[in-house]
């Protein structure tokens, strides 16, 4: 992979949803070389985990209200 990898492949790693070995394995490749496309998916990562939580907070206060 010798262009960086795009916003919507990050988020696509960062939720676990990249099935394909050989894209996977090409960009955790690519990511074991590149400083920008680190720091662009520890980004991602923080962003998806803060959703995820923000839905389990929502999910949770519905249960309570239900």
């Amino acid at each position: 992979m010798a262009e960086h990898i795009s916003d919507d492949d990050l988020e696509r790693y960062a939720m676990g949803a990249i099935k394909d070995e050989g894209e996977l394995t090409a960009l955790e490749e690519h990511l074991l070389v590149c400083d920008w496309c680190i720091d662009r998916a520890e980004n991602t990562d923080r962003y998806v985990e803060a959703m995820r939580a923000a839905l389990r907070r929502l999910q949770a206060k519905r249960k309570k209200g239900a």
